[in-house]
């Protein structure tokens, strides 16, 4: 022990031999994945959690020839630029919209006005002034 709480445990790979079912903590899982990496290939159940999942994907990478590493790698460039190309286009999206929206309400609160001013009886020079509106649309409010 180094002090109260951090103590040096060794442990010779080749004596580890517990069954994967009488591994009953993290620690022991590993140590059983460790010692058996080849059954990183085949997950068992007891193993398929996202910590052992992210484990298995590194091993398949690193398995692989240097032409199917680029491959792969390439695939991955192209995947993270589409998904950033949608998110810029989303983005766009949204703000063209936000902005057809706030256009949208600045004409209704004009129309709003003029049908306020008009029934109000105001003069239809004054709401064309006011609104900027033409004869015709007022009119028609």
């Amino acid at each position: 022990p180094f002090s109260e709480t951090l103590n040096e445990i060794y442990l010779e790979m080749p004596k580890f031999n517990l069954p994967l079912k009488e591994c009953d903590t993290l620690y022991k899982k590993w140590l059983y994945v460790l010692n058996n990496i080849e059954i990183m290939a085949r997950l068992p159940e007891e193993l398929n959690n996202q910590i052992f999942q992210r484990l298995k994907s590194i091993v398949e990478v690193e398995r692989m020839t240097l032409d199917e590493r680029l491959a792969y790698e390439t695939s991955l460039s192209e995947i993270r630029d589409m998904h950033n190309i949608a998110d810029s286009h989303y983005e766009k999206g949204l703000e063209e919209g936000r902005e057809e929206g706030r256009e949208e309400g600045r004409q209704k609160s004009i129309r709003d006005m003029a049908v306020a001013l008009k029934e109000n009886g105001a003069d239809l020079l004054l709401i064309q002034k006011v609104t900027g509106l033409s004869p015709d649309e007022i009119e028609n409010l």
